[in-house]
């Protein structure tokens, strides 16, 4: 700490108009400070049409630093900037209680198998993140900080590195006073707060230069193929559905609403048709075909009126796990599976995303159960 009284007799012996302007000349140059224009290296990264990733955890940074801080900085730095990129990020706090409640610490995140975290957390890909350098150097109304990190990304189903980057980010400003006895101690207090500042955007000039190598999501979007797809209206959701080889207006009734005669329905709704033969690759709307937001909703649904709805699978559902639910008998899985034999690939890993539909009634004379 600098002697007080010697520098109360510096401070009177200049005059106040010429203190001031030096207090306001001191504190702009501490607020003005400049970045580098580096890049990251970037040394994965799949493309789109690679992956089918929607929900991302970023888990609590590691570090290698004795800054305590920093890692929390940066990891809501990157949550800030990753959220521009389309996709659907778990809150941070949300990600932190369900690791408590499983009783992991930081510490022990990267020992813990990949699918069973992303079960845990209900999450299609894991960001993992290390604190690899903190620099911190102030003086008075110089500063210099540098903050290193690297970090990736891993598909939660089969363990895939997606993408994985790595970059220190360095932040200056001011030139460093020849003698701290000659500023005013007040313009050192004054400066605490700014040097939050100066950390806080180095962080996020990192996150900002890291994130900018990961893929939006629309073009995951675009490049995923379903034959049944939801789409958004604004006023509510309406089901369309890809003409398939062998497809009549009658078998396409049956397929969504259990009845073929309600294919004038379908016929009515797409002014296009002019007669029952389809065209292959044609893209159908199905008016009244109900959309379940969760399965549980089934139970909200007339089933005298409703036979049939529609489901897009979310990550964690499987068909046992779909069928407990609905029909609360997990062995009624191959009603689902039946209903959906020629879209569903692999009935052990369901495509997260995929749009099933659901059968409302278990017709359990119909069915040999079977545990999946």
């Amino acid at each position: 700490m600098f002697n007080k009284c010697y520098l109360l007799l510096v401070c009177l012996k200049v005059p106040s108009i010429k203190r001031n302007l030096i207090f306001i000349l001191l504190a702009l140059s501490s607020c003005n400070y400049y970045q580098e224009f580096s890049q990251p290296k970037i040394t994965t990264s799949l493309a789109p049409k690679e992956t089918h990733i929607r929900t991302i955890a970023i888990l609590p940074f590691k570090n290698q630093t004795d800054r305590k801080e920093i890692p929390t900085i940066l990891r809501e730095a990157v949550f800030r900037n990753l959220s521009l990129k389309g996709y659907d990020l778990i809150r941070l706090k949300t990600i932190d209680q369900r690791l408590e409640m499983a009783s992991y610490h930081t510490n022990d995140i990267t020992k813990i198998d990949h699918y069973k975290l992303g079960k845990i957390l209900d999450a299609d890909a894991l960001m993992y993140g290390t604190v690899t350098k903190c620099s911190k150097l102030f003086s008075v109304v110089y500063s210099r900080v540098t903050i290193g990190a690297e970090m990736e990304i891993v598909d939660a189903i089969n363990s895939k590195i997606i993408w994985k980057a790595s970059h220190e980010e360095l932040t200056h400003s001011g030139t460093p006073p020849i003698s701290p006895f000659s500023i005013p101690e007040k313009i050192i207090d004054s400066t605490i707060n700014i040097r939050d500042k100066v950390i806080s955007d180095t962080a996020d000039k990192l996150a900002d230069k890291l994130v900018k190598g990961i893929p939006e999501r629309n073009l995951y979007e675009v490049l995923t193929y379903y034959t049944i797809n939801i789409n958004d209206t604004g006023n509510g959701k309406v089901v369309r559905y890809e003409v398939q080889p062998n497809d009549t207006l009658f078998k396409i009734a049956i397929k969504f609403y259990g009845h073929g005669s309600k294919w004038r329905n379908i016929k009515y709704a797409n002014n296009d048709i002019q007669s029952t033969s389809l065209k292959i690759g044609s893209d159908l709307v199905l008016p009244d075909v109900p959309v379940l937001a969760k399965i549980g909703d089934a139970q909200l649904l007339d089933k005298d009126y409703y036979t049939k709805a529609v489901y897009k699978v979310k990550w964690g559902d499987s068909l046992y796990n779909i069928a407990s639910e609905l029909y609360h008998d997990g062995r009624k899985w191959p009603v689902i599976y039946e209903e959906n034999r020629d879209e569903i690939k692999d009935m052990q890993n369901l495509t997260v995303g995929q749009v099933l539909i659901i059968p409302l009634n278990s017709y359990p004379n119909n069915i040999e159960y079977t545990q999946n």
